[in-house]
Order: structure tokens, then sequence, then C-alpha cells
């Protein structure tokens, strides 16, 4: 039995181009028989150590997508973050989100969830530069 899919959609016109170059989606919609798996928000850590990622904030970033990836697996989701539907990202400094989002599109092409960017002047660990949240279909 295969698993249930999300299928993703893009407003029409320019605004929803935006988006797919971009890498997200503007909406998600998935089968109901679909069980969903929802992370907490997850910071750089290096998943050996424990330890926050502070050598760089590129490396802070990957570490970031690990976690999550882990988190998302760990509940069910066997893709992890290739088969995220949405994503919300916090950021210390929301001008980074076209390093994150460079990261993300090299990292998941094919993947392209609803995304939610949000820029605060705190992190819960000192030194945190981004922290993700995100959802995916189990299966």
């Amino acid at each position: 039995m295969s698993s249930p899919k999300a299928q993703y959609f893009q407003t029409p016109g320019p605004w929803g181009i935006e988006a797919q170059n971009a890498g997200y989606s503007q909406s998600v919609n998935f089968p109901t028989n679909g069980r969903i798996a929802v992370t907490a928000g997850q910071p750089g850590i290096d998943l050996k150590t424990g330890k926050l990622v502070t050598s760089s904030l590129v490396d802070q970033i990957e570490a970031a997508f690990d976690t999550v990836d882990s988190a998302l697996k760990a509940a069910g989701a066997s893709g992890g973050l290739a088969t995220a539907h949405k994503m919300t990202i916090f950021y210390l400094d929301i001008r980074n989100e076209p390093i994150l989002m460079e990261i993300f599109k090299r990292r998941y092409p094919d993947t392209r969830p609803a995304l939610l960017a949000i820029g605060t002047p705190t992190l819960a660990i000192s030194g945190m530069h981004v922290e993700i949240q995100a959802e995916a279909v189990v299966g």
C-alpha cells in the first residue's frame, strides 16, 4: 500500500511563479486518511554531540535541516524533510532567508512546502540564528 501524498499548489500568475522559483508552495492539501508528523522547533544541533553548531551560519542551517529531518523520521515520516508539506522558519536575521532557501533547494530540489518565515529578536539558545518547525505526512 502506498503512503498518502500531499499535493502542492501555487496561485495563478506572477505571484505563484515567484513562490515556485523561491522554492515553496502557497498551499498544500493531503488525503483525509493521512497522518501528520509535526516537529517542535529544531535548532542547528550537531546530532552526534548534541551541541549547537557555531562554526558558520551555513553549517548551522545545514545542521538545522539535519535535526528537523531526523525528528520527522522519528515520528514516522519516512521521507523526512524531503516530504515536508509545511515549514515555519524563525530567523534571528530575516535577511538570512536567501541563504537558507539556497541550501534547502540544493538539499531538497523536488520539495516545495508551504513556508512561513518569521523574524524574531531572540531564539531559545544563545548563538542560534535559525529554528525550523516542519510537518509531513506519515508514511
